[in-house]
């Protein structure tokens, strides 16, 4: 698990000017994939339309007063959105504290001089990624996006954010970045049965096709995952799984950008009973696992945790074999009372 990203501070910024502030900023979210992600992902649900994410759904979340807080070190960018929001001189903008900033937008908005959309774009994404709570900004997304809704919407959505994990290039500044997933990781995250069963017929012949014909074409070179996503791409996976399916992506790409699990709803299977923070105890579908003990640890243990990340469902078998052999018969109590 990567390292959570933090908000940038500054150091001494009274003393840099507005031009070094910015620099600073840039390579900030240019060292971070996880920040570059949030603030595509803010620019997607701008334009997206969706109920559940408006402009005065996120004023509620995160007010002017709020905001203005996070921006507390660059006096420049708070005069900026001042002045565009409420027609304060620059000087005597640049001057105010942020909570009579926040104060005096909330009295423009409220009077209706302002509107709620403009107050939100007021904000540029990466000056909410970087100065923001970033944890605390994806984990509202991933709060509020209803994953039981199979919508072509969310759908378009849930796609748009496994190119984007898959992606070494960021949208919003053009930063270069090492993916926050490997096509391995993304292909591993989905189970094999929901795989087989949800993913069509004629997409997964067709990937077949292309194995073949590359062992002919190339046989020293292998086959990988990046193949199959060439041809199951993200927009067909996200039209044929659940989505509720796909949040173990979601879990495994939020393990690799730094942010701790603990949203409602994380990558519970439909009808599956969540369970406790830190385990993986229920197999696609809700149907619990029996929990079995790491060789040398207990039930639930670090190392048993750890190998369930992932591991295959070895569901068919009848019988399991130890580390070091087959399990020995349990003797009958008769015979175990007379020795």
């Amino acid at each position: 698990m990567a390292d959570s990203p933090t908000s940038l501070r500054h150091v001494d910024p009274e003393k840099r000017d507005d031009t070094t502030l910015a620099q600073e900023a840039q390579s900030h979210i240019g060292k971070s994939p996880a920040l570059q992600l949030v603030a595509e992902l803010f620019q997607k649900l701008r334009v997206g339309g969706f109920s559940w994410w408006t402009p005065e759904q996120t004023r509620s979340l995160w007010p002017a007063s709020v905001r203005m807080g996070w921006l507390v070190q660059r006096p420049d960018i708070r005069q900026r959105i001042t002045t565009g929001l409420t027609g304060l001189a620059p000087r005597a903008a640049r001057n105010k504290t942020p909570e009579f900033q926040g104060s005096l937008i909330d009295s423009v908005i409220e009077d209706g001089d302002v509107t709620v959309k403009q107050f939100d774009e007021a904000f540029t994404v990466e000056e909410l990624a970087v100065y923001g709570p970033s944890a605390d900004l994806w984990g509202k997304f991933r709060e509020r996006l209803p994953w039981d809704q199979d919508t072509p919407a969310h759908q378009e959505l849930v796609a748009w954010l496994f190119e984007a994990f898959l992606a070494s290039q960021s949208a919003v500044g053009g930063h270069s970045r090492k993916p926050i997933l490997t096509s391995l990781a993304l292909r591993t995250a989905i189970p094999g049965k929901i795989w087989h069963t949800r993913i069509p017929l004629e997409v997964r012949v067709a990937i077949d096709d292309l194995r073949f014909q590359r062992e002919k074409v190339k046989p020293s070179e292998a086959f990988h995952a990046i193949h199959d996503l060439s041809v199951a791409t993200p927009a067909i996976i996200a039209s044929n799984v659940p989505l509720r399916e796909l949040t173990r992506v979601v879990d495994v790409a939020e393990k690799a950008m730094g942010y701790a699990a603990g949203a409602p709803g994380k990558g519970t299977a439909p009808g599956a009973t969540p369970s406790a923070p830190g385990n993986n105890n229920t197999r696609p579908g809700g149907t619990p696992k029996p929990v079995e003990a790491a060789p040398g640890g207990a039930p639930g243990s670090p190392r048993a945790a750890a190998d369930e990340d992932f591991a295959f469902d070895d569901e068919d078998s009848d019988e399991k074999t130890g580390e070091h052999g087959p399990p020995r018969k349990r003797e009958p109590v008769a015979d175990a009372k007379r020795r």
